[in-house]
């Protein structure tokens, strides 16, 4: 398997990976994710990959895109400043998980967080995703804060 940056020519595969989350997402928040025929517009992703604050690296098997992952390099705003690499986005193709895909994407991006100067590595998901936070704290993420709602 080869960790590579993405290119303008994975947006095919990158939308199939992303439409995943997304319909996982719909699943299970219907009312808070709609279904879509795309997750972005290609010249939204053309734009996101010419971002110099963006990276973003796919995993490829063979001639298949089976993982990707966009990453900001944010200034934290919190009292103690510090650069921050958020994890945007880290989705493994349904078909490859359980394999030490999503653990080999996380470790590049802490290597590329490392060298731009971050302190920490950040990234939000949704307490439906049971699976991700999983993998996330056996990764050695600790939660950090909790956002809560009430439908009226």
């Amino acid at each position: 398997m080869l960790i590579r940056r993405m290119t303008k020519w994975d947006y095919d595969a990158v939308d199939r990976l992303l439409l995943q989350l997304q319909q996982a997402d719909a699943r299970s928040r219907p009312d808070m994710f709609a279904p879509m025929a795309h997750y972005m517009p290609r010249e939204s992703f053309d734009c996101l990959l010419e971002n110099d604050n963006v990276v973003a690296f796919v995993a490829q098997e063979r001639l298949d895109i089976v993982a990707c992952c966009f990453v900001s390099l944010l200034d934290s705003s919190s009292a103690h400043p510090v650069k921050v690499a958020y994890i945007d986005l880290l989705v493994v193709d349904a078909a490859h998980r359980r394999r030490g895909i999503g653990r080999r994407m996380f470790a590049e991006v802490g290597r590329y967080a490392r060298r731009a100067g971050a302190g920490k590595v950040e990234l939000t998901v949704y307490s439906h995703n049971k699976i991700a936070e999983s993998a996330y704290r056996a990764y050695g993420m600790a939660p950090q804060r909790s956002i809560y709602e009430m439908t009226l």
